[in-house]
């Protein structure tokens, strides 16, 4: 599923981002698919690429207790 339309396409035909690891911010390309972290991907609508530049992929909050 697209992170900007919500559209819903083949895996293949979507372009895989992960969080930048390091000092980069934002997500970066991963296009084998193997970098470790949860994906992000994208169509290949222009639009979509465009708001994604803006899209600040904040983390999912975890479930669950602090731990005790």
């Amino acid at each position: 599923m697209c992170v900007i339309c919500r559209g819903r396409f083949p895996k293949s035909a979507l372009l895989r981002h992960v969080p930048a690891a390091g000092g980069e911010t934002g997500p970066v390309s991963d296009p084998r698919a193997v970098a470790p972290g949860r994906g992000l991907y994208l169509c290949a609508n222009p639009e979509c690429a465009e708001k994604f530049l803006k899209y600040s992929g904040r983390p999912r909050r975890r479930r669950g207790g602090q731990g005790e």
